[in-house]
């Protein structure tokens, strides 16, 4: 999938981005073993055509822990350490499809239960939706009584992790020679944030489908303390139907 950027994003009544600059990645390419490109094209375009793609994903993004009180949050994503406050969240990305291109996502974060001092009530840990179009992005807390966001705030695109309007999967990187594992075929490739930090990407092709199943990202340590080495794991389900995108309400 080849994931290029990475932030963090605070919001509120008004939102707002904040965090160091965006890594995007610096790999040109595809470069490398020309028959392993050559898979990767044709599985990319095989999984990109499916109408529907449910992506669980844990160890790339964080999230405040004290979501649903106050009535604000704080997430970020692509870092190797959890800042203060914060706590590491689960992603269920479910995205749609047309024509090769995303139409629309959501992605819904689930953070891990926080550590809470004995005696004391863990504060509530709401999920955080984000649902990004061509046109918008937004983000909101899902009631837990109703099981959807009650209201939206309207955000920039530098502050969600994902855009929709695009392939989701491409060639990009170097390429090695692919390995065989029953019945996955591994795929490895190397590029570089544009930060500096390498990473290496491990993707497994379920043979018999020609779809993408799983992915592996280990991105190395930078050249600055604040460039934690890290890892994160993605699980790619096709959806047996097309789900509809949320109803937007936006908060007042």
């Amino acid at each position: 999938m080849t994931l290029f950027a990475r932030r963090g994003a605070v919001i509120g009544a008004l939102a707002a981005w904040c965090g160091a600059a965006v890594p995007l990645a610096l790999a040109a390419g595809p470069t490398g073993d020309p028959a392993t490109i050559a898979l990767v094209r044709a599985i990319a375009a095989n999984t990109n055509a499916q109408p529907a793609v449910q992506i669980t994903q844990s160890g790339y993004m964080t999230e405040s822990s004290h979501v649903g009180t106050p009535s604000s949050f704080t997430f970020r994503w692509g870092f190797g350490g959890v800042p203060s406050g914060s706590v590491r969240a689960t992603e269920t990305i479910t995205y749609t499809q047309l024509h090769g291109k995303v139409r629309w996502l959501v992605d819904v974060l689930r953070a891990a239960s926080p550590t809470c001092p004995a005696g004391q009530a863990c504060p509530p840990m709401a999920p955080i939706e984000l649902f990004v179009t061509k046109a918008a992005a937004f983000a909101g807390i899902v009631d837990k009584s109703h099981g959807v966001v009650g209201c939206f705030e309207h955000e920039s695109f530098k502050s969600v992790p994902y855009r929709a309007g695009a392939p989701w999967w491409s060639a990009v990187g170097d390429y090695r020679s692919t390995v065989t594992r029953g019945n996955q075929t591994l795929v490895t490739d190397t590029y570089s944030w544009a930060d500096g930090q390498h990473v290496t990407e491990i993707d497994s092709i379920n043979d018999k489908a020609r779809l993408f199943s799983a992915s592996v990202f280990h991105v190395a340590h930078g050249v600055s303390a604040t460039q934690v080495g890290f890892s994160f794991a993605q699980h790619d389900t096709v959806l047996a139907k097309v789900p509809a995108p949320p109803r937007v309400t936006r908060c007042r």
